[in-house]
């Protein structure tokens, strides 16, 4: 199998070819393994009966309420399936940013507008959407660490 990368800057994205004699299951398993990769980013998401597949980028904060995962982007809330745990797994080998604040939650931090350290014993998170969430006492110390404070 012959490989060629080719540089160009004009693409906003990149962008495979894959130029074959015929189909074959080494291909379609080369092309399976691609799509994954491309995807290790994103999370799938139900709401309203449609799916959606979510940006961890574009995420502000993912959190568990009455048994269920929910991801909260752009002031809408999604439902997933995947446990927090394996989110926040996920999220800490991609993105450094995203910080488990309680057993419940985990945040973006690049969508957090201020924190508010006047409420005793704990730090409050105000984020650009407006939405206002609490660190719980367990995970202070980390917060402070995570932001060198």
């Amino acid at each position: 199998m012959k490989i060629e990368i080719e540089i160009d800057p004009n693409l906003d994205e990149p962008f495979i070819i894959i130029k074959t004699k015929e189909n074959s299951p080494e291909i379609q398993n080369l092309v399976e393994k691609i799509q994954v990769s491309n995807t290790l980013n994103k999370i799938i998401a139900l709401k309203d009966e449609k799916i959606y597949i979510l940006d961890f980028k574009e995420i502000e904060s993912i959190y568990s309420r009455q048994g269920k995962i929910f991801i909260r982007k752009d002031n809408e809330e999604y439902i997933t399936k995947n446990r927090l745990y394996e989110l926040e797994e996920m999220l800490q080998k991609n993105y450094k940013n995203f910080i488990r604040i309680s057993n419940s939650e985990i945040i973006n931090f690049d969508k957090v507008k201020n924190l508010d350290l006047n409420i005793s014993g704990t730090i409050k998170i105000n984020t650009y959407d407006g939405y206002t969430t609490y660190v719980s006492r367990r995970n202070i110390k980390k917060i402070k660490q995570y932001l060198k404070i």
